[in-house]
This record gives C-alpha cells, structure tokens and sequence, in this order.
C-alpha cells in the first residue's frame, strides 16, 4: 500500500522522500491545479525525480487542468520534458489531455484526477478501457463503496487519507471562476467556500467550509480493501507540515496500529481547522465534518514553525572489494537486483611500508558521503602486501557510486515519445443553431413544451412521476440522469431508465464518465459537466459514443468556435450555471431541509445563491445567484457557430419560463432581470 505525499517545491519533495513517502506528486510551472504553489521549474523536475527514483520512491506529475486548444503546442513539450525526466505516471483530469499523454508517452502511467468526479465501479471501469491504470476516487465515497469498486475494478485506487477537503465534489466546481473569474478547473481556485456565509436568516458562519479529513484510524481497513495508494493533500504547504504528517503516517502503516492521542494532537498542530474528521469514509455526514467557526490554520502556512528533523533517505547497498597486489583493484556494488562493477585502470602496487589492511579499505568504500547510498554490507579481500592512495580508493568508490545511479536512472529515462494526436477534421456547411432547453419540474416542462425546442432535458426522477405527461413529446425528451448516482441508488436508476425506455424514450443525459453505464442502450448526450474545453476531449467523448456534447461554460466565444467548426456541439445560452454539488446537504446542517421548497445561502455583499437538489437525492446543487442572458445578443450567439443553445431553467416558474423563451425567440433585452454574461465576450477563464 502506497503512501503518496504531496510537494508544491522541490524542497517538499525532500521532505517527503525523507520522511517516508513511498511515492511523491508535484506539479511544473504549468498544468498543475494548485498553480499558487511554488511548483518546479523543468531543471528542478529532473532533480526531483531522480531523487524520488535513486531513493526506491516514485514521482508522478500533475497535469491535472483543463487545457485550450491553443495550449496543445506547450503541453507536448511539457510531456516531452517529463517524460525524459522518467515520470512514473502523470494525473490528469481533462479527457483531451489524457488522450495526448497516451498518444505522446505511451510508457508514463495515466492516473485520472479526482477531478474526474469518478464515484462508481462503472466509471472506473470505463477508464480502463482508455488506458488509465490507477483512478483517484471521490473523497465523498463511503468505505464499502470504496471496497466494492477496489475488489471489481482492474484499474489500482487511490484514496485521499489525509488534508484539506472541498465543499463540492472536485471537478463539479466552478464557484471561483463564476463569481470571481479565477478557474479551479484551471489551478486558480480563489476558495470562496472558505468565506463566511449567512443562511436561513442566521448570523455568518463559514457554511461551506469542512474541516480537514484524516483516516489514520482506518488505515487497517483499507489495507484489507486492497487501496493502492493512500494520498495525502497539501502541495500549497510548507516542509514542516510535509514532514510531520507523512512521518506520522509513514510509523502507522509500519507498525500497523492505531495512533496514539498525542499523534493525533500533532496532526492537529500541524494544520488547525476546528479539528480533524474521518470525512465520508463512516457514511456519515452533517455538522461535525464543518468548521463553521474556523475556515483556517492559524499556524504558519510554511509550517516554519512545527518543522521536525529527519535524516536523508539512503538506498541500502552491499560493496565487494578485491585488492590484490599486482592486478587492478576491483569495486563492485549491488543496490537491490542493480549492480555495477569498477575496474582500475592501474594494478595495485606492493607496499614499501604498511600494507592496506581490510579495515582500511572498508572505511574508505563505505563513505558513501551525499550520494544516494548508505553502506549495509562490505565484503574486502586483500591477497598480497597492496597499496593504494587514499585518494584512488575514493576514486573508485565515486566511479562505482556514479555508474550505479546511471544504471538505477536509465529504465526510467528510456520511455518512448511519440508524435501528438490531431483533433479530427471534417467539412461541414454554416448552420443556424437551433434551441434546446433543460427543465427541473413539471411546471417548467409544461411551459416549455410550447415552444419549437428541439430537445427538452428533464430528471429522470421527474420523467419517471410524470410519463404519461410526456409521452406526446417523447421524440424530442432527453432524460438527465442526477450528477451524483451512488451505490445503490445505481440500481434505481437503472430501473428507471429501463422503464422509460420501454415507453419509448430513448435519449439520456450523462454529466460524469460515470453515466455510460447507467445510459447504455440510449443515444448518449453529455453535459456541461463533462468541462469540454478542447477539440481532443471533444473527440474522445464521441469515440465514447456521445452524440452531442454541452461546452463548458467557462469558455469564451473565440475558444468554442474553435471547438464547434468540426463537432456537433451543444452551448449554454441562459440560466443560473450551477457553482457546485455537495453530499452534504448544506441548508439541512442549519435545520432547513431544502427538498421541498428549497433556499439559498447569502454572502457578504447580500448576494444570494440559489440552492436545489441533484435529482431526488438530498445532495445540494448551489447555483448563480444570476442567470446568464443572451437574448439580445443574437447576432453574437449566431458568430458561436454551435448546433444547439440551451436554455437552462433551475428556479424559474412558469412564467417567468414563457417570457424567457419569448425573449429569446423575439430578441429582447432582459426585462426586471439581474443577469451576467459570464465570460462570453472576456478573455478565458484562468
């Protein structure tokens, strides 16, 4: 079982290594998601993964963005640059990215990102089939669910054991770049959930801020899962906090016990938010995992302060030395199944005076000084009365000590590069977009149903109450399946769309890579939620066999028409984006369940932001507090040059859905109506 720490300069991936990490992650200067931290520049990675490979640990790089066409050119040379680093594996979360990574480095090991928002065995499994050999699960997912999906997949787990956790499912979070043009998809997350917020006329509290997860009670648990890797979070951290909590975890896993009250204390010491918690890995959720009343450390951030010290790392190795009088001395060393052997170039010459004894050259050959080695065994044999200058013998045994880290280092420098893949191509005449529009309630629907959409998306929970009001217009009814299906409620869904397709309805919206499974046998849509941003992902999702595809609404107008002048694509042209989903129910924690008639948490300005459910679950959907409106842009939505624009309804009633339809199709500027243009006419999000 892996540990993997976390290192945001190369100073951290010391401490790591050090302290006990069996493998390391770290971002360069870009791609990565946490681009706040130091990061290492591309002479620093080199060093880094030589250390992580001459110490017996691994080293993976985050790549871990969503990534715009135009970025394409500088991610190859990036890959090219870590691959002959000798990366073992790289994480990445866009689908375009990890379908260049496998074309260009074919021997670096995929890892999909937590980013992916994968939370079942069957998105597990449809990972596996595109080459990706380990998958970071959803930290909201419980210990069966983690067993389950560990016991049945092929591909290796990873499970987040220790650090900061988000608010939101990761991947399904774009509150920093809606409210504050600051991407988190992008590595630029602004952590306005670690704001204070006001909810159900309550005074301000941080609502959206939880507490930092620690599972080293459970590390025997999931020893037995067979969890591959066991992360810890923390590259925006200094060496101190590095040190103490990979050490801390390094001696439990060791010593396969439970930690003591003053470790746990340390842990606590180390990085403060109101306390430690075991996350969702109990199942259980609410106002304990919530640091209402601290969103932060109130220690150093560089951990200066708690810093502990630890000796370096060193690769065991065993020496054999043969001086004899006469003949060329010879110097051999082993680490694990690894061996060099050295050869003088002149012989040895008999001693006028004192002979070289064995002790002597033992000391000499087991000063292994800064290099990579410490000394266990020495094996010296003298035949004759030799000598040899120190400073031969010491020649030698850097010759020796050198060859072996060469030798150590060059599996992994030898990886293939390969030429990029090239988005796919085709002719296709001009087009004018037609409207699509998604509903959350029946009362949405019916006003809807009016108007000439050419598809209609509706939860299938609201199809399934509602069927024989929706079989006149079930040609053109797309069912949406929930962001979040989990467990056992796969199998309900899956009830559900298989009643609703014997009725006829054939068509389903998938938001996750999770979807595939639960949507086989109907004419796959994929939602905004998927964070298209590029051609190559694009492409990838319709190998996968999506028809249509929503683009990320992060994207301004120059980069979708890049995307959409060879796909059939999908834009979002009004309605409130929603900023987040979260498994715990955030209104329910203040005791006001939003499952009937909903609510909203307020910031600092006054601003409200709508909260609704994510299917019928009780998971909490967080939207804009504005819908985005483009109706009196026409000319502009016309330049996008997409198939489809969709009209999002979330808290609209019936009303107010008929004058929006009505505005769009007549041109209308917003009536009453507080709006935003997101980043339509802007630079991209960064």
């Amino acid at each position: 079982m892996e540990l993997l720490a976390p290192a945001g300069t190369f100073g951290c991936v010391k401490a790591a290594v050090n302290s006990g990490a069996d493998a390391v992650y770290f971002a360069g200067q870009v791609f990565g998601a946490r681009s706040f931290a130091g990061n290492l520049t591309d002479e620093e990675i080199f060093y880094a993964v030589d250390f992580c490979h001459l110490r017996g640990a691994r080293a993976y790089i985050t790549v871990n963005t969503l990534v715009y066409d135009r970025e394409f050119g500088e991610l190859e040379k990036f890959v090219k640059t870590i691959t002959k680093a000798g990366a073992d594996g790289v994480i990445v979360q866009d689908l375009g990215v990890m379908r260049f990574i496998k074309q260009v480095s074919p021997d670096i090991e995929l890892h999909a990102s937590t980013q992916m928002t994968v939370h079942s065995l069957g998105g597990v499994k449809k990972l596996e089939n595109e080459g990706v050999s380990r998958v970071v699960l959803s930290r909201e997912l419980s210990a069966a669910e983690i067993e389950f999906i560990t016991k049945n997949a092929s591909a290796e787990t990873e499970v987040f054991v220790h650090g900061a956790m988000c608010m939101s499912y990761s991947g399904q979070c774009l509150m920093s770049s809606v409210i504050g043009g600051r991407s988190g998809n992008r590595g630029k997350c602004a952590q306005p959930c670690r704001l204070p917020y006001s909810a159900g006329g309550r005074d301000e509290k941080f609502y959206l801020s939880l507490k930092d997860m620690s599972l080293a009670r459970h590390l025997g648990r999931l020893a037995e899962m067979g969890v591959a890797s066991l992360k810890i979070e923390g590259r925006m951290k200094g060496e101190g906090y590095v040190t103490a909590v990979v050490s801390a975890y390094r001696r439990l896993i060791d010593e396969k016990r439970q930690p003591k009250k003053c470790e746990i204390e340390e842990l606590n010491r180390v990085f403060y938010r109101g306390g430690l918690t075991d996350g969702y890995f109990t199942d259980k959720k609410g106002v304990d995992m919530f640091a209402f009343d601290k969103p932060d450390n109130p220690y150093l951030k560089n951990g200066s302060d708690i810093r502990s010290e630890v000796s370096e790392r060193k690769q065991p190795i065993n020496i054999y030395a043969e001086i004899f009088e006469g003949e060329p001395p010879l110097i051999k060393m082993e680490c694990g199944d690894i061996s060099v052997c050295v050869i003088s170039d002149a012989a040895a010459e008999h001693a006028s005076k004192r002979p070289l004894s064995a002790e002597d050259v033992k000391m000499r050959l087991c000063k292994m000084g800064d290099t990579a080695f410490s000394a266990e065994n020495a094996e010296i044999k003298i035949k004759g009365e030799p000598f040899l200058a120190v400073s031969q013998i010491n020649e030698l045994r850097r010759r020796a000590a050198a060859q072996l880290e060469e030798k150590i280092l060059l599996p992994y420098r030898n990886k293939r590069i390969k030429e990029p893949p090239k988005p796919l191509t085709k002719e296709r005449a001009e087009r004018n977009a037609v409207y699509t529009c998604s509903v959350l309630t029946i009362g949405q629907f019916e006003a809807a149903r009016k108007y000439k959409f050419e598809r209609i998306y509706i939860p299938v929970n609201i199809a399934e109450q509602n069927a024989d009001r929706l079989t006149e217009d079930k040609e053109r009814i797309v069912l949406s399946l929930p962001v979040i299906v989990r467990g056992d409620e796969r199998g309900k869904i899956r009830d559900s769309l298989l009643r609703l397709r014997s009725m006829g309805f054939d068509k389903a919206e998938i938001s996750t890579l999770d979807g595939f499974e639960l949507a086989d046998g109907f004419q796959v849509y994929a939602s905004h939620r998927m964070n298209i941003t590029n051609s190559l992902a694009f492409n990838k999702l319709c190998e996968m066999g999506v028809g249509c595809c929503c683009l990320s609404p992060e994207l301004n107008i120059g980069i979708m028409r890049g995307i959409i002048k060879n796909s059939v694509c999908e834009v979002i042209a009004y309605g409130r984006i929603p900023l987040m989903i979260t498994e715990n129910c955030i209104l329910k924690n203040i005791g006001k369940c939003p499952c009937k008639n909903g609510g909203y948490v307020t910031d600092r300005k006054g601003t409200k932001f709508p909260i609704v459910k994510d299917g019928d679950k009780c998971r909490s959907v967080v939207l804009n507090s504005v819908p985005l409106y483009m109706a009196d842009k026409g000319e502009k939505l016309d330049k996008i040059g997409a198939d489809y624009l969709r009209l999002m309804f979330t808290t609209e009633d019936k009303k107010r859905v008929g004058e929006v339809c009505d505005a769009y199709l007549n041109g209308s500027a917003p009536n009453n109506l507080d709006f935003t243009r997101l980043r339509m006419f802007k630079s991209a999000a960064e």
